[in-house]
């Protein structure tokens, strides 16, 4: 027996029972865990911590597969998989040689939105035959989400920006991507207006914004979600130093919170999600 799904590249024909599979982003990870569904294979970076404690140990042993970007097709064979998750932008060059492998899917990861990310995740459960226990965990994340908004003390009013910190500037999110269109479901105003965006040069052909110094100065933020790897790193040092920094709006009135990226930038998941919330809901001010 098989399933018929239609997603990015056209109708693909799935079993209908599913025991293991490969996940080529880690929101695909994160949805997998959810459904209870073996992931033997992960595009890790090569890095098994990227994969956020708070399902590390749920996926338990699996094969790395090698780059998001650019996964390794013979590590992917090895993961044995029954289904191949792969992102419809990233992996689409990718998808017949996919499909030699095992049945491929491509669905929205990198370039989704919040709520994108969620009709991927329906896509995903009804892939594998768990169509009603995705219902019922999308159910269940919406209240999480909502308990969680409502308790968040932070002023939402004030102008939000989410930043990944470069060599030599920053990357915002706007408002169409993961991060940025999650914060504004939570409540917060968007520091973006539609004329910085159409300023601006996007980052790897996604709505990610490039800024430099002055040009996040120019936005000025009167509340910043700095997302990093480590807080002490060369390129974080170099932004705090430089002069537009300290004459930033959220820098001066105490609003630049630093959160790991990991969680908030690279998985885009229901679980990252709600991790972003409840951490949200615990700053005070």
């Amino acid at each position: 027996m098989t399933v018929e799904i239609k997603h990015a590249a056209g109708t693909t024909q799935i079993p209908e029972a599913i025991e293991s599979a490969v996940a080529l982003e880690y929101s695909f990870v994160d949805a997998l865990v959810a459904l209870d569904v073996n992931v033997t294979g992960v595009a890790d970076d090569g890095d098994s911590a990227n994969i956020i404690a708070s399902i590390r140990d749920q996926v338990g042993d699996y094969q790395s597969v090698g780059e998001r970007l650019n996964p390794d097709l013979e590590s992917i064979k090895k993961a044995e998989p029954q289904i191949i998750i792969a992102d419809q932008d990233r992996h689409k060059e990718l998808y017949d040689e996919l499909t030699q492998i095992a049945p491929t899917i491509l669905v929205k990861s990198f370039d989704a939105n919040y709520n994108e990310n969620l009709d991927s995740f329906r896509i995903i459960g009804k892939a594998v035959s768990k169509e009603d226990k995705a219902h019922e965990a999308i159910n269940q994340h919406n209240d999480t989400i909502k308990k969680y908004t409502n308790s968040i003390e932070l002023d939402k009013d004030k102008t939000t920006l989410p930043i990944v910190v470069t060599n030599d500037g920053v990357v915002a999110h706007s408002v169409k991507t993961y991060v940025g269109s999650f914060l504004e479901e939570l409540g917060f105003k968007p520091a973006l207006t539609k004329e910085v965006v159409e300023n601006s040069s996007e980052y790897m052909g996604a709505d990610y914004l490039e800024l430099d110094y002055k040009q996040l100065s120019e936005v000025n933020p009167e509340r910043l979600f700095v997302m990093v790897e480590d807080e002490n790193s060369n390129e974080v040092k170099s932004l705090q130093n430089s002069e537009a920094w300290s004459h930033i709006d959220a820098v001066e009135k105490a609003r630049a919170h630093f959160v790991n990226r990991e969680t908030w930038a690279k998985f885009r998941g229901l679980v990252a999600s709600e991790n972003i919330a409840q951490e949200i809901s615990e700053i005070n001010e």
